[in-house]
Parts: C-alpha cells; structure tokens; sequence
C-alpha cells in the first residue's frame, strides 16, 4: 500500500468515526504498519469494520486476520490434495477376489475351533 493509499483509508476511517486521529504521525504510523498489505483488502476489511463496530479499526482489524487466511487456503490446498488421493486410489482399487470372505471366515471358526 502506498502513503496516499493510506491517508485515503484513513479518511473513509474518519468519516464514519469522527475521533480518529488523522495527524501525520499517524498517517505515518499506520503506513509503517500496512505498507506490505493491499489496499483492496484493507478497504474491504474496514467496510466490514464499519458495518459491525460501534469503533475504529485497529491495525489488526484493518488487516483483517492475514494470518488467518493463510491458514484457511493452506487447509483448503490439504483437503483438495487429500480429496485427490482418495479419488486417484478408489480409480487403482479392485474388487475383492470371490471366495475372499468365506476363506478368512473358515480360517477363524478353524482357529477358534482348535483351542
């Protein structure tokens, strides 16, 4: 996110929010803290802020839980890899040989038989 970006963001903060401090320290503080963070997604993160808090985002809020989402797409990629390999072994899978069943059964009723 670039400077202007942020003194933007900050603005669309102070219109909802009338005690936000909108000094130069803070535009530098808050550019500090999101300069690596879209603005796309911080809007976004701060319009739903908006609609749900009574008040100001904090950088935290404004970024919207990052680490958070990693994970969800990370567990997401998992779960298609996993979904994948089950559907790649049901595709290899064969059918049980007939007779199968009924010979391990004979093998157990004789083993229990035997004792």
């Amino acid at each position: 996110m670039r400077r202007a970006q942020v003194i933007d963001l900050l603005c669309k903060i102070a219109e909802e929010y009338s005690q936000v401090d909108t000094s130069d320290l803070e535009i530098n503080r808050l550019y500090d803290n999101l300069k690596d963070f879209p603005f796309d997604v911080a809007c976004e993160n701060v319009r739903q802020h908006m609609l749900t808090n009574p008040w100001p985002p904090k950088i935290a809020q404004i970024r919207g839980g990052v680490g958070d989402q990693l994970d969800k797409g990370r567990l997401k990629d998992q779960t298609s890899d996993y979904f994948a390999e089950r559907d790649k072994s049901r595709a290899a899978a064969k059918p049980v040989p007939p007779g199968w069943k009924e010979e391990l059964y004979a093998r157990i009723n004789k083993g229990t038989s035997a004792r």
